[in-house]
């Protein structure tokens, strides 16, 4: 996986800006601290936040996370920003067990640390950013059911069980399936979050199940590699293109609008990436600078279709 432009080793961030003149004249530096980096749901959060923070007084935002040129892990750059006493730290785990004693260390330093996308214990954390997961779960069970009101077999893919925000997204699925719904053995299949794996594991339980009428992913991973996922929808194309098979999967982004736009999927219940980066911009402005910030902070999500996305080419 390559690493965009806007994803550097955070030493060098930080040296750039002391090169500026010093912590003073960098002024304020906030961290986005993500699970990967080359993700586009990630790339554009840190959009979101750097584009707000420029609009902020003397204040900047960088985007930092394993993968590409960076080789460390998540943790280990989380406990370098600790030790350069970084101003703010948003973040979304990958691996709960890695960060908690990182955050803890932040939050005895007073660096305000917010979580996004996928929470941690509120113990460790100043406020959350991002979706509720168990309604957006069941927006993506809803939107199948639109599809399929009689019921069937259905499978999901998800990431590590231990963020909470993932499990929540498959309680919420569960939950506005209902009973008309059956989930099949090898559900949920766990991805690591590298994308073509994660069209792998689609492939794989399209393979095992004949009589499987969806697969829900609670996250975009599977449509993240794009050529991969094209090679996969062909391979199943009979089965797709009548809705034998019905696609529903998390997030809206560029990639997997082209797809869903090309009937290569069917559903995207998609969050606001962008409006959740400049949301942690806001949040932890407001908390570096003392002043209180909300608890919470939902940012929404839309439901969008082949159907939609005609309709509105971009």
């Amino acid at each position: 996986m390559t690493t965009r432009p806007g994803l550097r080793l955070v030493g060098a961030t930080l040296a750039l800006l002391a090169a500026a003149g010093g912590a003073e004249a960098a002024g304020r530096r906030f961290a986005v601290v993500v699970p990967v980096g080359g993700n586009p749901f990630y790339d554009a959060v840190g959009d979101g936040c750097r584009a707000r923070a420029a609009a902020l007084a003397e204040t900047t935002c960088v985007l930092l996370g394993p993968g590409g040129e960076e080789k460390r892990s998540q943790g280990e750059i989380l406990r370098d920003l600790v030790a350069e006493k970084i101003d703010g730290i948003a973040v979304s785990p990958a691996r709960l067990d890695e960060v908690t004693p990182v955050l803890a260390a932040a939050a005895a330093a007073g660096i305000p640390v917010v979580a996004f996308d996928a929470d941690v214990p509120q113990a460790l954390r100043r406020a959350f950013v991002g979706t509720d997961a168990r309604d957006f779960g069941r927006a993506l069970g809803a939107s199948l059911r639109r599809w399929k009101p009689a019921g069937g077999r259905y499978a999901v893919v998800t990431g590590d069980a231990t963020v909470t925000a993932l499990s929540d997204r498959v309680a919420g699925v569960r939950d506005a399936l209902g009973p008309s719904w059956t989930e099949v053995a090898g559900s949920p299949a766990i991805t690591t979050g590298e994308v073509r794996s994660a069209a792998g594991l689609v492939d794989r339980l399209l393979l095992d199940h004949a009589d499987l009428d969806a697969v829900i992913s609670v996250g975009a991973w599977p449509m993240l590699a794009e050529d991969t996922w094209r090679d996969l929808a062909m391979r199943h194309k009979d089965r797709f293109d009548r809705a034998r098979v019905v696609i529903v999967v998390a997030d809206a982004l560029p990639i997997q609008r082209r797809l869903v736009r090309d009937g290569l999927g069917h559903v995207l219940v998609g969050q606001r990436p962008a409006d959740m980066g400049a949301r942690l911009a806001e949040v932890l402005d407001a908390l570096a600078s003392g002043r209180r910030a909300p608890d919470i902070v939902y940012v929404g999500f839309e439901v969008l279709t082949r159907r939609d996305l005609v309709a509105r080419p971009e």
